[in-house]
């Protein structure tokens, strides 16, 4: 008489005392009262409580002396003759077919539906049709939990916000199973090991961890594993000298994991850390661990190497430990030692005698090494060509941007007048509307040129620029514009598939960058050839090992940089919580699923009807858009025009299927008049896919197999320059 009402248990004492009756049910019948209703049972509690209720009346049925033989076959068609009309069988209709049930009398045998089938069952059957749909939605609590962890994880939910959410949704018996608290949900680790390394501290998430994770999602049967390793310096707050010093991974020979990026390790303090040595000790254990060994994955070893190291200037000094960019011997290709001019290290030499692996390894030159790196002890690691030029911070964030800060607000004798540099700002406003989506950034005036970013400078060496200040400049500034030329033509080279492999052109884009040096000591100044406009004299030997430039640049590891930023809420522990939020997207199960591309291309989106069609056109399949691997294709413009294999250039205007040729095929306009945008003193504009373009063609039809690449269309006088585009690898 001292027991607690039921009601007023906890739910820790409700689960106990279940388990107690469910002990006593055959003894104590009254003990029934104790147990969870039906109705508020899970799916999982739901099927236990029905096996256990049909196996228990099975035994009573078998045992029953009075049930007549074909008791056990509630569907017969033999009917007893004996009837008991107190009772009535509820039957599911899932349980039995129409033609059954057609012939089932409204009587039933003498024995009950509850005592063939046990009370659960009855309860279970008499459920409504809303229940089984909302039992089909929610089919299992751990496919809930998973969705609710990855919009948590998509969105960057706190975990306070998400706590506040599943007490809401708990207030509903659907959700009882949730947790209370979003660490149990997230998987949240309780704690952070980190190493103390001066000035700050130092966490090392791990190698094999994340080539395991990438291994069960990827579909290519994969042998070995090449690496590129990125170390980069990141700050924090603007009110705060903290910063992150990551060491970040992505997979260099595998398709499909192109923009994989994943983080090997975090380094945060006040400042970078103080010795390379202890900062890369952890790193390197394991992945010379990794090279001996391999990395076994069920029955299989992988083999794992290091293709190569993608730093910029400062971070390659570092991990080296060598000369920083203002040294005279700081030059990772050559020996040649540098010349101080007005307060700049310059680099005027053009054939000085390059370095070597086995100097490099044994320092030879006591005025480049500073002293010993951990990276001497990793097998197979070369010391010049395993370390590239990364043109993202040599081309884009270098050069180009403090040729741009020349013009604007240089020395007198290199400024542009205020004049040409307004026309140069509303051309690049005019051409936001030419921009395909490919480009993350629309085009932005000159007067906002310190908040460019990367990408905008490459936008415009690569396509803005030529096209604009060939209209700008004219005769009074074709020194400068060709000497500009000369910069994109050359990079454009280096990242193309098609070019930077050929000897031929290879070869003339070294020639057009050693040019460019040379002319820039010319126009500007020897005090402007700097470390980076020096380096770009070995810019096509790191291409010639490494394949386009964009294979070998610092642009997806950015990106990843600026998502570890975000992942930061306060600036209190910033290391353990980008560690915590590291570790909860990798307990995810869509952990690298969005950046594996694992799909089939070419995927036809947005079917229509609107047309236009040919007469082979079938009009039941058309499409507003076709997204291949790396770009996309539309019925509108700016991202309508694409190249082909014979080289003609189309104006898309439907997407469709085509009766006659039996496949997928566009509908558009072609360009009939292509000519050179540039010519002499350089190579035709042509012969690398530039073409200035006019006079659209009637409808016709080309296949989708046929499509090569992407076009950009910039307004050139009363026609359009057509540049394929080339950041896309």
């Amino acid at each position: 008489m001292f027991r607690k009402s039921y009601i007023d248990l906890t739910h820790l004492g409700k689960n106990k005392r279940l388990k107690t009756s469910t002990k006593k049910d055959c003894q104590d019948p009254d003990a029934i009262m104790f147990r969870k209703s039906y109705t508020d049972l899970t799916r999982l509690g739901k099927n236990k409580r029905l096996k256990a209720s049909t196996k228990k009346d099975c035994q009573i049925v078998e045992t029953n002396e009075e049930l007549p033989v074909n008791v056990s076959n509630p569907v017969s068609s033999e009917v007893p003759d004996k009837l008991d009309d107190s009772v009535e069988l509820s039957l599911n209709k899932n349980l039995l077919s129409s033609n059954l049930s057609d012939k089932i009398s409204s009587e039933v045998p003498c024995c009950s539906s509850n005592q063939i089938y046990g009370d659960e069952f009855v309860q279970f059957i008499s459920d409504s049709d809303d229940n089984d749909e909302w039992y089909e939605k929610f089919n299992e609590s751990d496919a809930l939990k998973e969705s609710l962890k990855d919009w948590a994880i998509s969105f960057n939910i706190s975990l306070v916000s998400l706590t506040s959410l599943l007490c809401i949704l708990k207030l509903h018996k659907c959700f009882s199973n949730l947790p209370s608290d979003a660490r149990s949900l997230m998987k949240t680790p309780y704690s952070v090991a980190m190493v103390p390394i001066e000035p700050g501290h130092y966490s090392h998430i791990g190698l094999v961890v994340n080539l395991r994770s990438i291994w069960e999602k990827v579909k290519e049967n994969i042998s070995s594993i090449e690496l590129l390793i990125n170390i980069d310096g990141l700050p924090l707050f603007k009110s705060s000298c903290n910063e992150f010093w990551p060491i970040l991974g992505r997979v260099a020979n595998v398709p499909s994991l192109k923009s994989v990026i994943f983080p090997i390790g975090i380094y945060c303090g006040p400042g970078k850390p103080k010795r390379c040595t202890e900062y890369l000790k952890e790193f390197v254990e394991e992945i010379k661990m990794l090279i001996r060994h391999g990395l076994i994955v069920g029955d299989k070893i992988i083999s794992i190497s290091i293709k190569g190291f993608i730093l910029d200037t400062p971070a390659k000094s570092f991990i080296l430990n060598t000369k920083g960019h203002t040294g005279y011997y700081s030059c990772t290709k050559c020996t040649q030692s540098g010349v101080w001019i007005q307060n700049r290290m310059t680099f005027p030499e053009l054939n000085a005698p390059l370095r070597s692996h086995e100097a490099f390894v044994e320092q030879k030159d006591e005025d480049f090494h500073c002293g010993e790196t951990l990276l001497t002890t990793i097998p197979g690691l070369h010391f010049i060509h395993s370390f590239p030029l990364d043109y993202m911070h040599l081309v884009c964030l270098g050069v180009v941007r403090n040729l741009m800060y020349l013009w604007i607000s240089g020395p007198v004798p290199t400024r542009l007048p205020s004049k040409i540099i307004s026309e140069i700002s509303s051309e690049l406003v005019a051409m936001k509307n030419s921009t395909p989506s490919e480009f993350n950034r629309k085009p932005r005036s000159l007067t906002e040129i310190k908040r460019w970013k990367a990408t905008e400078f490459r936008q415009f060496l690569l396509y803005t620029g030529p096209v604009i200040l060939k209209q700008v400049f004219k005769k009074d500034y074709e020194s400068l514009y060709n000497h500009f030329l000369s910069l994109s033509i050359s990079i454009s080279i280096l990242l193309s598939p098609n070019f930077c492999t050929n000897d031929e052109y290879s070869k003339y884009a070294k020639n057009l960058l050693i040019h460019f040096v040379k002319t820039t000591m010319k126009l500007y100044g020897c005090q402007y050839v700097t470390s980076n406009m020096h380096g770009l004299i070995h810019l096509v030997d790191s291409v010639n090992h490494f394949g386009p430039l964009d294979l070998s640049s610092s642009f997806p590891f950015e990106n990843y940089l600026q998502h570890l930023k975000k992942i930061v809420r306060k600036g209190d522990k910033p290391l353990q919580q980008v560690v915590k939020r590291l570790s909860e997207i990798m307990s995810s199960d869509s952990f690298f699923l969005p950046s594996i591309n694992i799909e089939e291309f070419p995927k036809f989106l947005k079917p229509h009807f609107k047309g236009p069609l040919l007469n082979t056109s079938d009009p039941n399949r058309q499409y507003s858009s076709i997204q291949f691997s790396n770009f996309s294709i539309s019925t509108t413009y700016p991202n309508s025009c694409s190249i082909f294999k014979c080289g003609n250039i189309l104006l898309v205007v439907n997407i469709v299927f085509s009766n006659e040729k039996q496949k997928m095929v566009v509908i558009g306009r072609q360009f009939l008049e292509k000519t050179n945008f540039y010519n002499s003193p350089f190579l035709d504009s042509s012969a690398l896919g530039v073409h200035v373009v006019s006079n659209l063609s009637n409808l016709v039809e080309k296949s989708v197999d046929d499509i090569v690449g992407k076009i950009i269309l910039l307004p050139f006088q009363d026609k359009q320059v057509a540049f394929p585009l080339l950041h896309l690898v």
